[in-house]
C-alpha cells in the first residue's frame, strides 16, 4: 500500500485512527513554522481481535506515512500508554529500525531506575504468567487464556521502545518524579502544551495498581519455571473425563446442576481475577491532553476507574476536561473506562474516535449505553470498524484508516 501523506490545514491539528481491530494506534500531526510535528499514539492489537491488516503491515503502513520527500521516516514523539498487547504489539516489527524519533514517552511504572515501578512491573508480570500457566493447566477457555496474555510482558515490543528506533530518542516516564504540576511544554512539540492526568503517583491509587493477591491458583505455576505445576504425579491424578468414564467413582460425582453451579463459580472466580490484573496494567495508562491553540485533545489510553476518579475529583483537571473538543474513546469503549459524569457534565462540543470491534466473548464492548450517550452529544463519533458512513469532516483509505482534522 502507497503512503498517503496527512495535509495538515493552516491552523489545524490531524487526528489518524489506523483501524487496527481491537487495540489503539492514532497519528497525530500538529502544524508548526518549520515543519508539521508527528505523535503516534500506541501501535497494537489484540490477538483476539485483528483489524482487516496483520499489525506488522500497519506498523509498515505507518513509516510509509511519516517518511519525508527526503526519504527518511520521522516522528518527534512516540507515546506507549502502557504494555498492553493491544497497545504496543506493533513495536515488535523491524519497519521501526530506521524511524527517526526524537522522544519516547512512557508511563512512570516504566521506568528501569524507579523501585516502586519496578516492584509494580514485577508483580503484574509474575501475575500474569503464574495466571496464565494455571489457566492453561486447569483447560481454561481461550477467552481467559486471551484476556491473561494481553497482560505479559510483550518484551520484543518493550525492547523497542526501551532501546530501539533511529536517532537515539530521549526516555520519558511520566510524570517524573516530584514533578507536580504535570504540564508541560515538550520541546519536539513548540507551540503544543501536554496535561499529563495519569498515572498518578499517589499510594491509595497505586494500590489499585497492584493485581489481586492471596488467590489459591495462582501458586498453581512453579514461579521458577521448573515442574509441571501439578499437586501430584500425573498417574495419581485423573482428568475429569476420566473420572467421569470410572464406575468406582459414580458415588461421588455431584448431581448435574449442582456440578453446574460449582462449575460457573470456579470461571467466575478465573475471570474476575483475569479482569482485575487487566485493570491493575490499565491503571498504568497514560492519560494525556493534548492543548494547541483552542483544541483540547483527550488522549487516556486505556485509564479506568482510579485514575478517572482521581481526575474528576481534582478541581483543575475536571475544569481542564471541559475543553475537551476532541476524545479518544478509553478501552476500546468498555463500561468502566467512561465516566458518565465526564459524558454527562464535562463534554459539549466535541468528535470523538473509538478504536473497537465486536467480538462474541466480549459482548458489552463497546458498551451501546456509551456509544448512545456520546452519540446524542455529538453526531461526530465514528468508530474504526465502521467506516462505511462518515459524519461530515472525516476522511479515509479503505477500511485502514480515518482522520480529521480540528481547528486550533
Amino acid at each position: 500500500m502507497s503512503p498517503v501523506k496527512t495535509k495538515t490545514a493552516c491552523g489545524a491539528v490531524t487526528v489518524r485512527m489506523y483501524n487496527v481491530g481491537f487495540g489503539d494506534s492514532f497519528l497525530l500531526t500538529f502544524p508548526a513554522a518549520d515543519r508539521p510535528r508527528k505523535v503516534l499514539v500506541d501501535c497494537g492489537t489484540h490477538s483476539a481481535g485483528p483489524g482487516p491488516e496483520p499489525i506488522g503491515e500497519v506498523a509498515s503502513q505507518i513509516v510509509r506515512d511519516v517518511t519525508g520527500a527526503d526519504g527518511v521516516p520521522r516522528i518527534d514523539v512516540v507515546v506507549a500508554t502502557h504494555r498492553h498487547r493491544d497497545h504496543v504489539s506493533g513495536f515488535e516489527s523491524p519497519a521501526w529500525k530506521g524511524v527517526q524519533v526524537t522522544e519516547v514517552w512512557m508511563p512512570w511504572t516504566e521506568d528501569p531506575d524507579d523501585p516502586e515501578a519496578k516492584k509494580i512491573r514485577d508483580t503484574q508480570s509474575a501475575g500474569a504468567a503464574s495466571l496464565h500457566a494455571a489457566l492453561r493447566l486447569s483447560g481454561a477457555p481461550g477467552h481467559l487464556l486471551d484476556l491473561v496474555a494481553n497482560c505479559l510482558t510483550n518484551e520484543k515490543a518493550m525492547a523497542t521502545l526501551h532501546g530501539g528506533f533511529a536517532g537515539r530518542p530521549a526516555r520519558l516516564f511520566l510524570p517524573k518524579k516530584g514533578d507536580e504540576k504535570n504540564t508541560y511544554a515538550p520541546a519536539a512539540l513548540p507551540g503544543v502544551t501536554v496535561h499529563l492526568l495519569g498515572p498518578s503517583r499517589d499510594p491509595g491509587v497505586i494500590r489499585d495498581m497492584d493485581p489481586p493477591k492471596g488467590k489459591g491458583y495462582l501458586r498453581l505455576a512453579n514461579g521458577n519455571g521448573g515442574g509441571s505445576g501439578l499437586p501430584f504425579r500425573r498417574h495419581w491424578a485423573l482428568t475429569p473425563k476420566e473420572f467421569d468414564a470410572t464406575a468406582a467413582f459414580a458415588h461421588l460425582r455431584l448431581p448435574g446442576k449442582y456440578r453446574k453451579s460449582v462449575d460457573a463459580l470456579g470461571d467466575d472466580d478465573d475471570l474476575a481475577v483475569a479482569v482485575a490484573l487487566d485493570a491493575a496494567v490499565n491503571g498504568t495508562s497514560l492519560m494525556l491532553m493534548f492543548e494547541i491553540g483552542k483544541a483540547f485533545l483527550l488522549f487516556p489510553g486505556d485509564a479506568q476507574w482510579g485514575t478517572w476518579n482521581a481526575v474528576l475529583s481534582d478541581p483543575a483537571s475536571a475544569d481542564l476536561l471541559k475543553k475537551t473538543v476532541f476524545y479518544k474513546v478509553s478501552h476500546h469503549g468498555s463500561h468502566n473506562a467512561t465516566p458518565k459524569e465526564f459524558v454527562e457534565k464535562e463534554l459539549s462540543a466535541f468528535s470523538a474516535m473509538i478504536s473497537t470491534r465486536t467480538m462474541a466473548r466480549w459482548k458489552l464492548i463497546p458498551k451501546k449505553e456509551l456509544l448512545a450517550a456520546l452519540g446524542a452529544k455529538s453526531k461526530a463519533v465514528v468508530r474504526s470498524d465502521q467506516l462505511s458512513s462518515l459524519p461530515s469532516g472525516f476522511t479515509k483509505q479503505g477500511e485502514s484508516w480515518v482522520e480529521t482534522t480540528i481547528p486550533i
